[in-house]
């Protein structure tokens, strides 16, 4: 009963499963009888992922390489297209990460990095663990790990940066 609730109340959880649904689709898509299910269940991966995004403003796209243990506080504005963020990672209300040319690279996201509301993370950049991306920055160059970056466009305002308490 718990666990339905939790489900039923957490508009990120819910857009998280549906990404990790479509990408399994796309995994098993060169498998035996893989192109069938495809057939069957993309259509129902596609009025969920409409459905996210329309009710939640919640865009994970499939190009987009997502690691374990996402967490997506508020919903509203999120747009993460053409990138890789890795394991433990928290996003806020409005935050845009990747880029809508598929030719170019996209941002590289590393653990543990907690990225602010209204946060924009554009270009072919790497972000380094434990960083902590405040509300509002715009970050178009590499991060190394522990810092805090603040600001438009995005700077390195402290090194050695704990951001523990946010994740």
């Amino acid at each position: 009963m718990r666990c339905a609730r939790l489900f039923a109340e957490n508009f990120g959880l819910q857009a998280l499963c549906v990404y990790r649904f479509g990408r399994w689709l796309r995994g098993i898509r060169d498998r035996p009888l893989g192109l069938a299910a495809n057939g069957i269940l993309y259509p129902a991966y596609w009025l969920m992922a409409a459905y996210v995004r329309l009710a939640y403003g919640i865009q994970l796209e499939q190009s987009a390489d997502i690691g374990p243990g996402l967490y997506i506080g508020h919903f509203g504005g999120i747009r993460v297209v053409h990138c890789r963020i890795g394991p433990h990672c928290s996003l806020q209300q409005q935050v845009k990460l990747g880029t809508n040319d598929i030719s170019a690279p996209g941002p590289t996201i590393g653990t543990r990095v907690w990225i602010g509301g209204h946060a924009q993370i554009t270009g072919d950049i790497q972000i380094g663990d434990s960083v902590t991306i405040s509300a509002g920055a715009r970050v178009t160059q590499d991060i190394p790990a522990g810092c805090l970056v603040m600001g438009n466009p995005g700077r390195v305002t402290q090194r050695n940066y704990d951001n523990s308490s946010f994740l």
